[in-house]
């Protein structure tokens, strides 16, 4: 009994730097990065428009906007990296507007139309130049938020709808290449290019990226 007491203290106190030690070599091959620059989305201004009902439809926005994100990946040996990572684009459109019915004179005054991608990611990079040229692929779950306004009208009444709640889930893959100059031993710069491709809309491809990244080595 003596002894099993013994043996259990000195797993006890042997426990947590063993597990340090483990996290420690985990780190060791993991990277972070963080990316800001440019998108461009596929869907900003190509909604279809109704002649009929309503009036007006508002929901364009400008083709060119924002990226930005983060991303985890380790290393365990050799020339592949496995991670996940977070992006959110967002596109807008400052809109001054004079829209008539038979019943009133609605005006916007730069309203901004909003929208945004959020891609949740899973992804696979392969270096072909040792830490300079990389290639990835990966998939992902995409949530968008697209914005819309509909002026509905006859000679009794008009109707103003904002909508803004519209969140649309669905999946696909992605592809790309990102370019690294070391300024440290644990610390790069770089470009990232990626191409976002989802299945069975008019447009296949989703959205593309065009960023700056900072990327940190746990070494």
């Amino acid at each position: 009994m003596k002894n099993a007491t013994w043996m259990v203290l000195i797993l006890f106190l042997s426990f947590p730097p063993a597990m340090a030690q483990k996290l420690d070599s985990i780190l060791s091959k993991s990277t972070f990065s963080f990316n800001y620059g440019l998108s461009y989305d596929y869907f900003a201004c190509c909604a279809d428009k109704n002649d009929k009902l309503p009036i007006t439809n508002l929901d364009d926005r400008k083709d060119w906007g924002e990226m930005f994100g983060f991303e985890f990946t380790y290393r365990p040996e050799g020339k592949n990296e496995y991670g996940f990572g977070f992006s959110k684009q967002v596109t807008y459109k400052d809109l001054t507007a004079a829209v008539q019915t038979s019943f009133a004179l609605i005006n916007f005054e730069e309203y901004r139309i909003r929208g945004n991608k959020n891609f949740h990611y899973l992804l696979y990079k392969r270096h072909f130049i040792e830490e300079k040229l990389i290639g990835s692929a990966g998939i992902y779950n995409l949530r968008f938020r697209d914005p819309l306004v509909e002026i509905w009208g006859n000679s009794e009444q008009t109707e103003v709808m904002l909508v803004d709640d519209t969140r649309i889930i669905d999946f696909g893959v992605f592809a790309g290449l990102e370019y690294y100059h070391s300024l440290r031993k644990n610390f790069q710069v770089g470009l990232r290019t990626r191409l976002f491709y989802t299945q069975g809309y008019d447009e296949s491809f989703e959205s593309f990226e065009f960023t700056p990244v900072l990327r940190f080595t746990l070494k």
